[in-house]
């Protein structure tokens, strides 16, 4: 062996290191990033003004099933509206498989709200969005819960 000296490995790395560090500290690596997500088994928010938040709920369109958000709507001076989305697994885009519906929030004031959702199974709604309702059933005879309409109550209470 000659007297070659080669530069160790580990002085390459340490600029890149520090700057992976650095990136870290400056972003929250490792921390959740983005909204909170709530769902149908967590029903009591707790925020502070300037949170965001997002009710997120499984869904297959492709068989009618939807999530409306529905009256009576949130004090607009606690929460506020940032829209609804949906997420689509599969192929073909919109309505193209099951996915996941969205309804997003801001928390913007101190006090306590409601915000309601209902959720439709294939055929036991009538109208889309906020006028959506349950459709009579009087007459059936179907016992099974999880094919009929329900509402979801979120109560959210912001801290400033």
């Amino acid at each position: 062996m000659t007297g070659t000296t080669t530069t160790p490995r580990r002085t390459r790395l340490a600029p890149t290191a520090f700057l992976l560090g650095a990136v870290c500290a400056l972003t929250a690596c490792g921390s959740s990033a983005g909204p909170q997500e709530y769902g149908t088994g967590q029903r009591s928010i707790k925020a502070e003004v300037g949170d965001k938040f997002t009710l997120s709920f499984p869904m297959q369109p492709t068989q009618g099933e939807w999530w409306y958000r529905v009256d009576p709507e949130p004090d607009e001076k606690i929460v506020r509206s940032e829209g609804d989305r949906e997420d689509y697994e599969g192929s073909g885009g919109a309505g193209g498989g099951d996915g996941t519906q969205f309804f997003d929030f801001e928390a913007i004031g101190a006090g306590t709200t409601e915000i309601r959702i209902l959720h439709c199974p294939v055929g036991t709604c009538v109208g889309k969005g906020a006028t959506a309702s349950p459709k009579p059933d009087a007459d059936s005879t179907n016992s099974d819960q999880a094919d009929k309409a329900r509402y979801y109550t979120f109560e959210v209470t912001v801290r400033s």
